[in-house]
């Protein structure tokens, strides 16, 4: 899954890309692995392996079977270990030439593929260090019995995981469970926000970008604490997943902060879009993987269909953030704290059009944006959601209406696009 949003400040982007990799939990892995094996060879000699051996709990008949058994283990697991390699290769390189190369960034944030890895590394260095202590003229009562019986009770959880880990990475390669999960995700509402009238007065002091890049997230919650005393209003001026240019304005203040360092901390800034971006990132996810579906060198619509379902649901969320014009949003536990950019208009209205232009020329993709918006007008008209919201989606339909009735090629395709849209205006006439 990926990471859970909004990312709070530099301090959590720099864990998380610290720890969301291919390569931390396996390093700490390799490095773990002969500490314990060493220890497993120390309780071994203490008094395990003398105890198995007086019990007759033994996997060998003679000192050069240990030795086999030993390699046969290191054998296998090398196998599996490349074999794991191989098969996330080639899923890899699939799953990104269909679906999106972002996809593998949320990939990478599973929990499942970063223990696999870590596993069959643990087993491999652990077996080898094992098997250089192995003596195969020793006799057989000098074996390490609890050492061997380690190795064994270990190879047979990393087979069992590694059918978990294919099964994992075969689902990998079906769309519509990544697209399950990024409706799901966005969802939640990562920012709580309310909409209020726009600080009228004059911005004293502006906090410019440090360096170039995109937001990746704001601690809000730290900095209102820090700013406890701090008097006057507050804007942050780049919303998340927003691209900033060094010097830019980042943050403005009423009244100048005594210390801006600890404001910069709780604003992370990357090199590239991420998922710690959190909702502003799975919603254009779903447009991009919808778009690159409706490419000529793919031409699967029913992806495209089930990223607008999940973009409707996605919305339906979202209903509260809605901030009409001449408000902005602002931080619904600190006022101060306006929060352009962040509100419902600010997550969606782009990616709309992003989608409607992608969806054109596709009229059953067209008919089900339109379809969407219509359902989406009737639910939450019964919710008491603010009419410009609800206009907003009628706006959405037309404009999706003109885009794809220009766009069809055929006389039936117009008629079924007409249709769709004359349910959505029934909808408006029945809700007045």
């Amino acid at each position: 899954m990926a990471a859970k949003g909004p990312l709070r400040g530099i301090s959590q982007y720099v864990i998380h890309r610290l720890v969301a990799n291919y390569w931390s939990l396996p390093l700490i892995a390799v490095f773990g692995a002969p500490l314990l094996g060493a220890a497993v060879l120390w309780t071994d000699r203490a008094f395990a392996g003398e105890w198995l051996f007086e019990r007759g709990v033994t996997l060998l008949v003679a000192g050069d079977a240990a030795q086999d058994l030993a390699i046969a283990i290191v054998g296998v697991n090398a196998a599996l270990l490349t074999l794991y390699w191989s098969v996330t290769l080639i899923v890899l390189t699939l799953a990104t030439a269909n679906l999106g190369v972002r996809l593998v960034d949320r990939w990478l944030d599973k929990v499942l593929t970063r223990v696999s890895v870590a596993g069959l590394t643990f087993c491999l260095v652990s077996s080898i260090v094992v098997l250089s202590r192995i003596d195969p003229e020793a006799s057989l009562a000098e074996l390490p019995h609890f050492a061997l019986a380690v190795l064994f009770a270990l190879e047979l959880v990393n087979i069992a995981m590694l059918g978990v880990a294919i099964h994992d990475l075969g689902r990998t390669m079906f769309v519509d469970r990544s697209i399950a999960h990024l409706g799901t995700e966005a969802s939640s509402i990562a920012i709580p926000v309310v909409a209020a009238e726009p600080f009228a007065g004059e911005w004293r002091f502006a906090l410019p970008a440090p360096r170039e890049g995109y937001v990746e997230g704001m601690d809000l919650e730290r900095l209102r604490k820090r700013l406890a005393t701090h008097e006057g209003q507050v804007r942050f001026c780049a919303a998340p997943g927003q691209h900033v240019l060094k010097g830019e304005p980042l943050v403005q203040f009423e009244y100048e902060p005594r210390k801006t360092k600890p404001v910069l901390r709780t604003v992370a800034i990357g090199d590239f879009r991420s998922s710690v971006q959190s909702t502003v990132y799975q919603v254009r996810l779903l447009v991009e993987v919808a778009s690159r579906a409706l490419s000529p060198g793919i031409n699967d619509f029913y992806t495209a269909l089930a990223c607008a379902d999940q973009l409707a649901a996605a919305m339906a969320g979202h209903a509260q953030t809605w901030v009409d014009d001449g408000l902005v949003a602002v931080y619904e536990h600190d006022p101060r704290f306006e929060l352009p950019g962040q509100d419902f208009r600010g997550l969606f209205e782009g990616p709309l059009k992003a989608f409607r232009q992608a969806a054109a020329d596709y009229p059953s993709v067209s008919i089900r944006i339109i379809e969407n918006l219509a359902r989406l007008r009737t639910l939450l008209a019964g919710q008491g959601c603010p009419g410009a919201l609800l206009q907003f989606f009628q706006t959405c339909a037309a404009e999706m209406h003109a885009h794809a009735r220009a766009n069809a090629e055929h006389d039936s395709d117009r008629a079924d696009i007409d249709r769709a849209f004359d349910k959505c205006l029934l909808a408006v006439a029945g809700e007045a």
